[in-house]
């Protein structure tokens, strides 16, 4: 019996031990009333001692509401049953010191029998470490989101097709975003890839920006020169005493810079299209944070630059095969635009015969003879205006947008092909409305468009009735839209094929190349127009175009 007592008693000094000493702040409570705690609990709630905390209420211990705006009485209570319903229960909670100091607790409730009845064994936790790397972690992932969401912005700025500058503008400005006190430039290698061409440093002093723009790239270029050339990232902590900057140390000086990290920016297949850096205003090392953003800026402007580059590509293309689709389209004319030429040269030569012939009389009637040369000049005046307007259609030019009556356009064309339309016994009816509001487009390329649609509505009636051939060509405003519309009497299109005339290199022509249609809608829609094809109510075919109407009017 007295071995029995002895090994109780050791057990419960055991567990005093176990209680005492637990780095865990414990606290017994028996019905609302704290009988017992260890000196951790003493500790972590700054009391003056074991006395004073178990002098005080559990009230005491928390401030009167919980962070989630419940009162800290209710909740408390809600807790402690739930606990001696379950035996156990386990909650976070904002505890007060008795300095008044509040921090977050993990509480463990533990229903434990004593003395016939319950009490709980409770065990508080200070987790405001956890807390705040939590907290961290958020503020963290929220930081990556506001990134990730602006490298999206940025992607579709090129989606949309805005201005490289304006593109990389941004990326600089994101990136420069994520870390205080850096500085971010993107330059581009020239064509040639030679020469250093701005790209986008919004906060770089423009006295840098413009001694940068068109420098040489070589092995001792500053850091963004050597990086292009190398091929390799160059990282220079100080720009006043690296040997890179030997020849730009005074441009540095007079910037306020002293550090710059330069990443070359590549194509997919591995060209260098230019460098992105990072400068510091004082002497500074990568910490290895930099990694993540260099890459994400080298990525986007690759990409940027890439896009802004096919695109001048495709243009430079489109532009070409405009071109011999233009002189193609003259080449059909060429019997019209011959004889359109023949008229008034022929009547140049026989009015400048009868001069000479009026010259040689005694007796010259010299008001017949400035009638005469009246005739010449402006018959001289007609031909030029002609061949002028073969030569714009015909030679390479490179598109210009320019405010433009389209019924002016539509006018032009007219002219051009009215021969051809009167050789083919075709009448051409206009309704070209007045005081149209300008449209923003290149005139020769409108030109084309229309002698096109024009040329394509007349052979569409080689074989209607020659009583029933006719074009119209009509412009007038719709929908705050200039429209022009081309429209025949020929054998009309199916719907549910009009949307494949568009398609290139499909014809229905013997000699065609089926680009006309399809060259005509790349030039329309590069104006922010829409150009389509539907069957005429009265038979034949209707191909419209519009375009953004302007504020401005053209008389």
């Amino acid at each position: 019996m007295i071995g029995a007592n002895q090994q109780q008693s050791h057990s419960e000094l055991a567990l005093r031990l176990v209680f005492e000493r637990s780095p865990d702040a414990i606290l017994l409570l028996d019905d609302g009333v704290f009988i017992d705690c260890n000196q951790a609990a003493v500790e972590m709630l700054r009391a003056a001692g074991k006395d004073e905390l178990l002098s005080l209420l559990p009230s005491d211990l928390s401030p009167t509401i919980q962070p989630d705006g419940s009162s800290s009485a209710a909740k408390a209570q809600q807790m402690i049953a739930v606990a001696l319903e379950r035996g156990h229960h386990r909650f976070e909670w904002l505890a007060k010191r008795r300095n008044g100091s509040e921090f977050p607790v993990e509480v463990s409730l533990t229903s434990i029998p004593f003395l016939q009845r319950q009490i709980l064994y409770v065990v508080w936790r200070d987790i405001s470490r956890r807390k705040e790397a939590e907290r961290e972690l958020a503020k963290s992932r929220e930081s990556d989101d506001a990134f990730r969401a602006g490298q999206g912005r940025v992607l579709e700025m090129i989606a949309q097709g805005a201005t490289l500058s304006d593109v990389l503008a941004s990326l600089v400005t994101l990136i420069e975003a994520q870390s205080e006190g850096m500085i971010c430039s993107v330059l581009q290698l020239s064509e040639d890839g030679k020469h250093i061409r701005h790209g986008a440093a919004p906060r770089l002093p423009e006295i840098y920006v413009q001694a940068v723009n068109g420098a040489p790239i070589g092995p001792k270029n500053g850091s963004c020169g050597t990086a292009m050339y190398r091929g390799q990232p160059v990282i220079v902590t100080d720009m006043l005493t690296d040997p890179l900057w030997e020849d730009y140390r005074e441009l540095a000086k007079l910037s306020g810079l002293r550090a710059c990290w330069s990443t070359p920016i590549f194509t997919g297949h591995g060209k260098v299209l230019g460098s992105f850096a990072m400068y510091y205003r004082q002497p500074q090392a990568p910490t290895g944070s930099e990694a993540r953003l260099t890459e994400v800026a080298t990525h986007i402007a690759g990409i940027a630059i890439e896009h802004e580059r096919a695109q001048n590509e495709l243009q430079h293309t489109r532009s070409e095969l405009a071109h011999v689709a233009r002189v193609t389209t003259m080449g059909e004319l060429a019997a019209s635009i011959a004889h359109e030429v023949n008229q008034p040269l022929g009547a140049i030569v026989g009015n400048a015969d009868i001069c000479r012939s009026w010259l040689q009389e005694k007796e010259v009637d010299l008001k017949l003879v400035a009638e005469a040369l009246e005739d010449i000049s402006n018959d001289g005046h007609r031909a030029s205006q002609i061949i002028s307007r073969i030569r714009s259609l015909v030679k390479k030019h490179v598109p210009e947008k320019a405010p433009l009556n389209l019924s002016d356009v539509a006018r032009d064309v007219i002219g051009l092909v009215g021969h051809e339309a009167r050789r083919k016994q075709v009448i051409i009816h206009s309704q070209l409305g007045e005081s149209l509001p300008a449209v923003e487009a290149d005139r020769v390329q409108l030109q084309q468009v229309l002698l096109n649609l024009c040329m394509n509505g007349i052979e569409a009636m080689h074989d209607t009735d020659a009583n029933q051939r006719q074009l119209t060509v009509q412009t007038v405003m719709s929908n705050g839209s200039v429209l022009a519309a081309v429209s025949d009497r020929g054998m009309g299109i199916e719907p549910a094929k009009s949307e494949q005339l568009f398609k290139p290199f499909h014809t229905t022509k013997a000699n065609g190349m089926g680009m006309g249609l399809a060259i005509s809608r790349s030039i329309i829609e590069s104006f922010g127009g829409k150009l389509w094809a539907e069957s005429n109510t009265g038979g034949g075919a209707m191909f419209s175009f519009s375009l953004p109407a302007g504020s401005q009017e053209i008389q």
